[in-house]
Parts: C-alpha cells; structure tokens; sequence
C-alpha cells in the first residue's frame, strides 16, 4: 500500500491498496461493508473500534482498491499504519496465517482458537478426511467449529436502536465500562454513532449507539443535522448481525420495525416490565447480564467457541476451502450414496494438502 497523493496536507488523500486479498483488507476496515468491483462506496474507517474518517472506497479490482480520505497526515498515517499490521500473507501456509492474525484477535477465545490453529489444528483435520471412511464424519465436525468460531473471531455488530430518550446512550455506557456517550433527558442528544468494542461473555462485540427516531421536520441546521444522524443509524441498523430497539417500559402503543429484537429500559418506573426488560442506571450488571443472554440467544453463540485442538475455518482462505468441501458434499448427497460423498471429500482434501492449498 502506499499513498499516491503528495505527502502534505490538503482537501484529500489517496491510499491504494494493491495485492491479492486487498478487498478483504479494505473490508475489515469498513464494518465488513459489500464493494462491488468498480462501484465507490461512501463508508466510515474503522481502527480498531473507533472511527478514523469517512472515505469514498473503491475496489478497482479484487487486487486493487483505492482509498480517498481527508487529507491530514496524521489520519493517512494511522491508516497505513493499520493497513501494514493487517497485512497477512494468503499464499503463506495455513500454520504462518493464523500466526500473523494472532496479534489482532478480538478476544481470547479468538487467540486460543488461532493458537491451535497455528499449531497444526487445521492441517490435521484435512489429513484426517483423506482417508475415505473418516470424510464426511471430519467435514461436519470442521463445519460445527467453523460456524461456532465465527463471531469469536470477527466480532458481531450489535446496533443499539430505538425512539429519542429510550436511553440507547445509557446502555452504551453500561456496555462499554465507561461514559463513551452523552447521555441526557433532552431528546436527540445523539446525532452521530459512537462505537466501542466490548466483551460479553466470550465473545467480542462491535457495539453501535445511533441517533434516536422521531418525526422532526424542522429546516434549521439542527434539524437537518439530526435526520443525516437518524439516516446513517438505518443504515447501520441493515448491516447489523442484531439490532435491539430499546423502548422505553412506561411506553404505550409503541411499536418496532420488523427483523429488531425489542429490548424495554427503564424498568424500575413500571409495576410490572414486559420481558425482556432492563434497567442500565439501578441495575448496570443486571443490564449487561440480561443483553449478554439476549445476544448470545439470538445469535445462537456457544458459551465457549473454543475446545482445545478443534480445527476451524479461521480466515478467507480457509473459509473457501471449507465452502469447497461443502459444495462436494452437497453434490453427493443428491445422489444418496454415502460412500461416494466419503471418496469425494477425500479427494478435495488430498489435493488441496497436495498444492498446500489449505
């Protein structure tokens, strides 16, 4: 990677992007946005959970993307000072990859699962399925992992949504540990995201707080400035492996979009809260417990996603394999014939060992 514009300050920068995997590098920045090969994207840089700035992105091709961001030296500089540490070579063998992606695991659930992975989990489990009569047996195990281990290794994105003052921001803070959010009783406070990483359970979670709903048809500039908030928030709410509308409990008739998972606050002014409900001021560790139980219900997460020594799918490359082995033993399920599906799977596995295509 390397910036293309002069190195000094102006209105924008350019980074390109250049090597195989430069799409999937991009993307990790981006909220794991979609970029289709020559379409610019407007999307928000993220490093490491905070944002860095808003950049048009645009995959020239799968090798090639260009980055246009504001141009002050210090965000080019974190960018590519980001860029660097994420470089992991795809061509290096499986053991050097999940070694290089240790250094940014999201959790120690991650680490422990790229450790064992880096120590031969993977490879182990495709020499295992070369021999016929272990195939299938090997391939569902390998697909059980993999799927536990996908939001331990890139952390789901949690969207805290809602109507103004149903105390989003609140519930943010409880999550975080810390005051990342202004809270106050005045409606649309919250213009803007703010993101944190946090940890519940097991699992690291990109966690959102987004502007409130609520009808505003105002001109002045605040006005204005609320509904461009409001907009990006529906936006992230489609890019959300879970939104929870918070609503406030003493509401009446209020309703929620369809595809949420409805979460009541501020149970303690209620008799009688409807499930599930929470109350991040009285209760915080009572909040963060009843949320951590909501997302891992919701997104179907193991309690642990990691068992010592268990292979699993860990990065792109690996995930392609695995989607190969899945389309093998598709095709010879259609055909009902057990033994054939074996021979198959076994041969997928023995020539990707054989090209060290793993």
């Amino acid at each position: 990677m390397r910036e293309e514009t002069p190195r000094a300050r102006g209105a924008v920068s350019v980074v390109s992007v250049r090597g195989r995997g430069a799409v999937e590098r991009v993307r990790g920045m981006c909220a794991r946005a979609a970029l289709t090969i020559g379409v610019p994207h407007l999307v928000r840089l993220s490093l490491e959970g905070d944002d860095l700035d808003e950049a048009l992105v645009c995959a020239l091709r799968e090798d090639h993307v260009e980055i246009h961001l504001h141009g002050s030296p210090v965000l080019v500089r974190a960018l590519l000072r980001s860029l660097a540490a994420t470089h992991v070579d795809i061509d290096a063998p499986a053991e050097e990859r999940a070694r290089a992606l240790l250094a940014r695991a999201p959790c120690e659930s991650a680490a422990r699962i790229l450790l064992d992975q880096s120590e031969g989990a993977w490879r182990a489990a495709l020499e295992r399925m070369t021999r016929a009569e272990n195939a299938l047996e090997e391939f569902e195990r390998l697909s059980r992992a993999s799927r536990a281990a996908r939001f331990a290794l890139e952390p789901a994105r949690l969207v805290l949504a809602g109507p103004v003052n149903a105390g989003k921001s609140t519930v943010f803070n409880v999550l975080a540990g810390e005051r990342r959010a202004l809270t106050s009783s005045e409606p649309g406070t919250t213009r803007d995201l703010v993101r944190t990483t946090v940890t519940l359970g097991r699992y690291a979670i990109d966690l959102l707080d987004t502007a409130g709903e609520r009808e505003n048809a105002g001109t002045d500039p605040a006005a204005r400035v609320e509904r461009a908030g409001q907009e990006r928030a529906r936006a992230e709410r489609s890019r959300a492996d879970l939104v929870l509308w918070l609503t406030d409990a003493a509401a009446k008739g209020t309703s929620a979009p369809a595809g949420v998972v409805r979460l009541w606050t501020c149970a303690d002014r209620v008799p009688e809260a409807p499930a599930p409900c929470v109350s991040a001021l009285r209760d915080p560790a009572g909040a963060r417990s009843t949320i951590a139980e909501l997302v891992h219900e919701r997104l179907d997460l193991a309690r642990d996603p990691w068992t010592s020594m268990e292979a699993c799918a860990f990065d792109p490359r690996s995930r392609a394999l695995l989607a190969e082995l899945a389309g093998v033993a598709r095709g010879g399920s259609a055909t009902a014939h057990a033994p054939s599906v074996q021979s198959a799977l076994a041969q997928t596995a023995r020539s990707a060992l054989a090209a060290n295509a793993i």
